[in-house]
């Protein structure tokens, strides 16, 4: 029967326990805290090599059972050869018996395989013993002893005293034995010699090997215990970043609403400039806050890729539109050179990310006067290259840049230039991402910031006609948020953008309130007050045939989870701190058309 080698049942991994039985192993013995343990692993050792021991100990049983019949007299081997027949089924029986861990008692299984072993060096005993009492035509020797003392101090697998007690009683019933039968004084003592050093030796060595079984015991539990710890750790960050995201973004969420509605109230051209500089100062903290929470979320393994098809030239074109602004304050002209019909399959937010961050280290770090995305088919991949022509890098810089914290040419520390962490949030995106990649520059000549994408096939997308810009919206908006301060600033901003706002606080309101007042869109926290989240309601409502319009989560939970729950619910996400620009886009595109269109 095979064994299983699960040594971990039945005490708590205790790390300092564990690093304090290293001093016990002179002695071959732990605190009862482990040593239970120790012998349920030291069974599971001894139950593995089973086989081995089976087949070792049947076939020499049966090859010594035709040496007696073939060179012993009949005399002898009349009841040697019933002998050796019961003695191995005595041994298949224990072996049986001995070999169940879970079943059988790990002393219990000892103590039977040493009897077994004692009972074949026993029926060894007797042969060569008998064997003195006739002429035989091959004279028997105490050399099979040493077969029976070998398999008793390695073979069998058995803890340090239960072999030595064995052996060394089956050598003192092998002189007894030569003494009783009036064997010569020289037989006798040369017997003692060499079976009393085997013995000895053996002895160290069982002590060696239960000593080494200890080690590796102690070891694996160690290793498990760092595991364990290590699991916990890492749980405990998962904790502390999924709280920090959540409550860190809350305030700032606030704060970015709010100065947007200063920002299109205030008319004093310094009163501007003031809150101009608080929006800069917001979005630099809010950058921070998303560089430090995303490389640790990459770090501990959070963040899992969810592919689709992506039409590069809108796409692109999109993303040079966001940092459009900043590059005209910098005096950077950015360009596009892409096929129109170009698709990759990819995770379109991290791809966003990785396009970003390189882009934005070439708007503020690469001291550039142009920066251009280049997009080329590679057989099954597309390469997009984020290429400039600024001061460029030596080989040591581009190994340094990847590094977190990490700023050329930033002595200062300025945190207009951001904190250092862009790169290495790409270094760790592209080994998520499996993305063949690299870096060519040269001192003087540029940089080019290079990925490989799988291709995807292209699919015209659905045009929306866009609203002009600073049109007022037009349309009755629910809002579903716990945190006052909150609800408060998206309908103060919704309000002056046109729109009319209704607010609650519960999801127990909002079912209630909704079934009175039909709105054209729903904007929900996740995290609300109650029994319900903010999905939860959205599904609700949807399933009460309430409200089944379109509907978005604004939330500052990032879990991978809660993405994809909310893809198959067809519900928008969008993550606090959202900037202004951005939720008055995903209102537009969501509020109905007719009722945006006037």
């Amino acid at each position: 029967m095979q064994a299983t080698d699960t040594p971990f049942s039945g005490t708590a991994l205790d790390e300092p326990a564990l690093l304090a039985q290293q001093r016990r192993f002179a002695a071959l013995r732990f605190t009862k805290q482990f040593e239970p343990a120790f012998r349920e692993y030291l069974h599971g050792k001894m139950c593995g090599r089973v086989a081995v021991v089976a087949f070792s100990s049947i076939s020499f049983m049966l090859l010594f059972m035709w040496v007696d019949v073939a060179y012993l007299p009949e005399v002898i081997h009349r009841y040697t050869v019933p002998i050796r027949g019961g003695v191995l089924i005595l041994i298949c029986i224990i072996t049986w018996y001995a070999n169940r861990p879970g079943r059988v008692a790990p002393d219990a299984a000892f103590f039977a395989a040493t009897v077994a072993y004692v009972c074949v060096g026993l029926m060894v005993v007797l042969v060569i013993t008998s064997s003195r009492l006739t002429v035989v035509p091959v004279p028997v020797t105490h050399d099979g002893l040493y077969l029976v003392l070998l398999s008793g101090f390695f073979l069998l697998g058995l803890p340090m005293w239960h072999a030595v007690i064995g052996s060394w009683f089956i050598v003192f019933a092998y002189l007894l034995a030569e003494y009783w039968v009036g064997s010569s004084r020289y037989l006798i003592l040369s017997g003692a010699l060499f079976l009393g050093s085997f013995a000895a030796m053996g002895s160290l060595g069982a002590y060696v090997y239960e000593y080494m079984m200890r080690r590796a015991y102690l070891n694996e539990r160690l290793l498990e215990a760092a595991r364990k710890r290590a699991e916990r750790e890492s749980q405990s960050k998962t904790r502390f970043l999924a709280t920090a995201s959540h409550d860190l973004r809350q305030p700032l969420h606030a704060m970015s609403l709010f100065i947007q509605h200063l920002d299109e109230r205030v008319k004093e051209p310094e009163a501007r400039i003031t809150v101009r500089r608080l929006a800069d100062s917001t979005h630099l903290l809010q950058a921070m806050l998303n560089s430090l929470l995303d490389i640790s979320r990459l770090s501990v393994g959070m963040v899992r890729p969810q592919l689709r098809a992506i039409n590069l030239q809108p796409w692109l074109q999109q993303l040079l539109g966001t940092l459009e602004s900043s590059a005209q304050e910098r005096g950077v002209t950015l360009k596009l050179n892409c096929p129109r019909h170009c698709a990759v399959m990819a995770d379109a937010l991290l791809l966003e990310r990785l396009m970003r961050n390189y882009l934005n280290n070439a708007l503020v770090h690469a001291q550039a006067t142009e920066v251009c995305i280049e997009v080329t088919r590679c057989g099954e991949r597309t390469r997009l290259a984020v290429v400039d022509n600024g001061c460029g890098l030596t080989e040591d810089e581009q190994e340094r840049i990847f590094e977190e914290f990490t700023q050329l040419r930033n002595p200062a520390r300025t945190l207009e230039k951001g904190v250092g962490l862009g790169l290495s949030i790409c270094r760790q995106l592209l080994h998520l991402l499996e993305y063949p990649s690299g870096v060519e520059s040269a001192p003087g000549k540029g940089s080019q910031f290079w990925l490989e994408v799988p291709a995807a096939d292209w699919v015209a997308d659905r045009q929306v006609a866009p609203m002009p810009e600073g049109q007022p919206l037009k349309g009755l908006i629910a809002v579903v948020e716990n945190d006052e301060i909150n609800l408060q600033a998206t309908e103060t901003l919704l309000r002056q953008w046109g729109c009319t706002v209704v607010c609650y606080e519960t999801a127990e309101q909002a079912l209630l309130g909704l079934q009175k007042s039909p709105v054209d869109l729903l904007l929900s926290d996740f995290r609300l007050e109650g029994q319900m989240n903010g999905l939860e309601l959205i599904r609700e409502l949807r399933s009460q045939r309430i409200y089944v319009g379109p509907a978005a989560l604004i939330t500052a939970d990032t879990s991978e989870e809660l993405i994809v729950e909310a893809r198959q619910s067809d519900v928008g996400v969008i993550y606090k701190p959202v900037l202004p620009a951005r939720l008055r886009r995903t209102v537009q595109r969501l509020l109905p058309v007719v009722e945006t269109i006037s």
